[in-house]
């Protein structure tokens, strides 16, 4: 049954993003799905109902002028909840092995992408004087990773940073911006390069996770459709961690 409301996901396609549309979905939102690769985004399309969803092939990190694709849907449609999943990493690298090259793509990546959307949508939600804005940030941002490498590491903990200081501005506006740190989970990204280690590498990794397994995708979702539905109204600027235990 429809809401009323709609819902903008960048990054669309990933597991976790396109479990979290189904679900949005299935909660009566309407969906306004932003992502880089068509193939994916084509997939996931063809299992929801098409007459309730928008699909934009976009590069969200573009240099601006944002992709027009991007700007005309978030005019179009004015979405209350905006849900910023974009980015990840799976290389373990040394500082000495980085680039800055790489060091400025795991910026665009995470940060720049969250920055340009959550710019576009905040006037309409501010008039709306409502909104949901959920940024993915990583464990690893909160502190170190023993699966990452400094690059998305300072790009996790910049997605925090710029959570933190929009959720204390956009506060008065009944908008509140909040961020999921999710540690390992089990997606297929994940379980591609989980596969490709020695098995010694793996119980080191799961020895170092208090609840000695990875996550799933349901619980990485579940906390993303807490903090984009109405319930989280008194929720802002938090970091949800949803990690096994990780850096308790």
């Amino acid at each position: 049954m429809a809401n009323g409301k709609t819902a903008m996901v960048v990054g669309a396609a990933g597991d976790i993003c396109s479990e979290v549309c189904r679900r949005l979905e299935s909660d009566g939102y309407k969906l306004i799905l932003i992502d880089r690769d068509e193939a994916r985004l084509n997939r996931l399309v063809n299992t929801l109902d098409s007459d309730r969803v928008t699909p934009v092939i976009a590069d969200a990190g573009a240099t601006e002028p944002v992709d027009g694709g991007i700007a005309d849907a978030v005019d179009q449609h004015r979405p209350e909840v905006l849900i910023n999943g974009v980015g990840g990493d799976t290389k373990v690298l040394r500082i000495e092995d980085l680039t800055a090259s790489y060091v400025a793509e795991k910026i665009n990546e995470n940060l720049i992408t969250t920055f340009n959307v959550t710019k576009l949508c905040v006037p309409h939600m501010k008039a709306k004087r409502y909104g949901r804005i959920v940024n993915f940030a990583s464990a690893g941002g909160r502190t170190y990773s023993h699966f990452n490498n400094a690059a998305y590491v300072a790009a996790k903990a910049a997605v925090i940073g710029f959570t933190k200081q929009i959720a204390y501005e956009l506060a008065p506006f009944d908008i509140v911006a909040n961020v999921v740190a999710h540690g390992p989970m089990l997606t297929s990204r994940i379980e591609s390069a989980w596969e490709r280690r020695p098995e010694e590498q793996r119980k080191d990794v799961l020895n170092r996770i208090p609840l000695r397994r990875m996550g799933t995708l349901d619980e990485a979702v579940g906390s993303v459709m807490y903090l984009a539905s109405p319930s989280a109204g008194f929720t802002t600027g938090s970091v949800m961690d949803i990690n096994g235990g990780l850096y308790m």
